[in-house]
């Protein structure tokens, strides 16, 4: 279907469900928030089920590692987005509300994947207290992402006043942002000689410091800020983007072969703090926002493609919390031989525990979402109940509805089989 012509969104009763950002939901978000949970899901598969040295396993995750920076770009676009309009607001009420929707998933599945590490039967308590204590500290493998969210939290109300201060400049603090950020990955990668002994300390826990994501958050706050112009942009120039999309995926991969040609390994030459890695991220996000304005243009918000899409994002957070959890049971037992993906070929042997690892968790996290641990366990609220639909009052032949008056009560029939 056809997109319609871009039109001015400085009217907000005449913009679309689409146009109207400021204070509303954006459903093109809810595109946006889906990809990088499934991309994190396709990179972990990638890096258990492919050799380590395989160039080819390094290409594909040096696409990849996008996922990190979208994420905390969606968690930026969100929160500036859901509190621009609020006026003066409680910054306590704010750290009481969202806190619990990410430490509490956070302790819940540490212990989770703690236990399971020691095979749901802990070991010497000295030992296994003290890997706990680890993983608390710095994330369990993929958990460190809310650790990082944590830390954003705190600082928001100082990012937000940023914004709102420097408005009319956000040109300049954006440049600022992306200058630090190049500076912090070229050193994290290149200059290790010359990296001050001060950074060094932060460069060895950079996984898991939210100023190692900066622009990422700074960004998302900013597109926030200006969701209407960001949106039309898009819209009057939707080619242009999708050609910038795909030139800084080839322009990344061309710095991938560089470092190989410099003697770097596969791996090194794929790390997640490779500053061509600021190209995938922009490429992402503008192919990622041209096709979620598609859809919202193209199907209505009510139709079934978007009651798809908002299922999956609301279950999105909770994929990636449990994904790990069947991962490991497909691929730490006998189940994935039983299952034949050993005698697959490699790239579809990925794709194969790929679908199968979405297809569980995903279907796991939609049972847990209706069960009281909902918000423990996936990070949401349990979905409240549906009030049933109430039949409109019959027409009596003069054209007034009859008043509603109750059934009368049967014994013997319930309101399922009532007529």
């Amino acid at each position: 279907m056809p997109l319609d012509p871009p039109r001015p969104l400085t009217d907000r009763a005449a913009a679309t469900p689409g146009e109207r950002t400021a204070g509303r939901h954006v459903p093109q978000i809810d595109v946006v928030r889906i990809v990088p949970m499934v991309g994190v899901v396709a990179a972990h598969t990638v890096v258990f089920t492919q050799p380590v040295a395989s160039v080819g396993a390094a290409a594909t995750l040096m696409l990849l590692h996008a996922n990190r920076g979208l994420f905390f770009f969606v968690t930026g676009f969100l929160l500036v987005h859901s509190t621009r309009d609020a006026g003066r607001q409680s910054w306590t009420r704010f750290w009481r509300r969202r806190y619990p929707l990410v430490l509490v998933p956070y302790l819940a599945w540490t212990l989770i994947y703690w236990l399971q590490t020691e095979n749901w039967q802990p070991g010497p308590p000295a030992p296994a207290l003290n890997l706990l204590g680890t993983d608390l500290a710095l994330g369990w493998f993929h958990l460190y992402f809310l650790l990082v969210t944590m830390q954003f939290y705190a600082v928001f109300p100082l990012l937000a006043w940023l914004v709102r201060r420097t408005r009319g400049h956000h040109w300049l603090l954006l440049g600022a942002s992306v200058a630090v950020q190049m500076v912090f990955m070229t050193l994290f990668e290149y200059g290790s000689s010359v990296t001050p002994w001060s950074l060094r300390t932060w460069f060895s826990y950079a996984q898991v410091e939210a100023p190692s994501y900066q622009l990422a958050f700074i960004a998302g706050a900013l597109a926030a800020d200006h969701a209407a112009e960001c949106l039309a942009w898009v819209r009057a120039h939707g080619r242009l983007a999708l050609a910038a999309a795909a030139g800084a995926a080839v322009a990344a991969e061309a710095w991938f072969a560089g470092n190989l040609l410099l003697g770097k390994t596969a791996e090194q030459a794929a790390d997640v703090f490779q500053p061509a890695s600021l190209l995938v991220l922009g490429g992402a996000l503008l192919a990622l926002v041209v096709l979620a304005d598609w859809l919202v243009r193209s199907w209505s918000v009510e139709s079934r493609v978007w009651r798809a899409v908002k299922t999956a994002s609301r279950a999105s957070f909770g994929v990636y919390l449990a994904h790990m959890l069947p991962m490991q049971v497909l691929l730490l037992t006998p189940l994935e031989a039983r299952l034949g993906l050993f005698a697959l070929p490699l790239p579809a042997r990925a794709v194969a525990v790929l679908a199968l690892i979405l297809g569980v968790t995903f279907a796991l996290v939609l049972v847990l979402q209706r069960t009281p641990l909902s918000l423990v366990l996936t990070g949401r609220p349990r979905p409240a109940r549906r009030a049933p639909r109430r039949l409109p009052a019959p027409i009596h032949k003069n054209g007034r509805a009859h008043e509603h008056q109750p059934a009368p009560h049967h014994p013997h029939r319930s309101g399922l089989d009532a007529e």
